[in-house]
């Protein structure tokens, strides 16, 4: 298959996944804007995103009027060399934030199984990995915040068959973990995490070989993730057999 008509199922897969996931959806001529009032706390669930040609100062005013009330500004801008074109305009806006996300997808070739030590497990029994993660990386956000941002993955299941991974150690405690999401033929692996003290051991591997079995098992034929274009997990992610497809900009400002 072509990367351009990966790329397509992949955009279609995700508008159709977030907006599911909102609790309201604002129709902006030039993209979207994602609203879900129930958890003001995640920014990936209280965003605009750009998907066709506009002036990027009508963004940045779209982006305060959308999201008037809310303590920050997030724009996803889908197309790379337009994302790239207006982040002068962003910073000049007071965007402290410009990552670049990279949409990779799998060859499709399976890594062999093993006899790895990955489970499925329920919410429930993953919730205290969550917030113990998100206390560690945001130790001045409030208890209401911190919860927030870990049951929003709840809203996942509005929008795509959902299964945690996680390996787990003899006591029951989650050592690594990861999120696997899948509907109209497409996967997506995303939030693969591993504990520092875990580090070292292949666990992030059986997690993604894992999940890359579980969407073939599911009758998907499209296996993707998004990774941080500069991070170290993209070189990572190549030797699993992914590729590059697309490149997004994400601008990002705390009011």
């Amino acid at each position: 298959m072509q990367t351009s008509a990966v790329g397509s199922r992949i955009r279609g897969f995700e508008e159709r996944f977030t907006k599911a996931q909102a609790s309201g959806v604002v129709d902006l001529g030039w993209g979207y804007a994602l609203v879900q009032s129930d958890y003001p706390a995640s920014w990936q669930h209280n965003q605009v995103v750009v998907t066709e040609p506009v002036d990027p100062e009508e963004v940045v005013a779209a982006a305060d009027d959308v999201l008037a009330g809310y303590s920050h500004r997030l724009v996803q801008v889908i197309d790379d060399a337009q994302g790239a074109a207006a982040a002068a305009v962003f910073a000049a806006a007071g965007y402290q934030t410009h990552e670049r996300i990279v949409t990779m997808a799998h060859s499709g070739v399976l890594p062999e199984r093993g006899r790895g030590q990955v489970e499925a497990v329920a919410f429930d029994e993953l919730r205290p990995s969550l917030l113990r993660d998100w206390r560690a990386d945001y130790p001045e956000d409030t208890d209401e915040q911190i919860a927030q941002l870990t049951d929003r993955v709840l809203l996942c299941s509005l929008g795509a068959d959902v299964t945690f991974l996680a390996v787990r150690d003899e006591l029951g405690d989650v050592l690594a973990r990861g999120e696997l999401y899948v509907a109209d033929g497409v996967a997506q692996f995303e939030n693969v995490v591993t504990r520092p003290e875990s580090r070292g051991r292949g666990l992030g591997r059986q997690l993604v070989t894992e999940a890359l079995h579980r969407s073939h098992d599911a009758g998907a034929d499209l296996w993707y993730l998004i990774a941080e274009a500069t991070g170290w997990p993209r070189a990572w992610y190549r030797r699993m057999g992914y590729r590059d497809i697309a490149q997004a900009h994400v601008f990002q400002r705390l009011l």
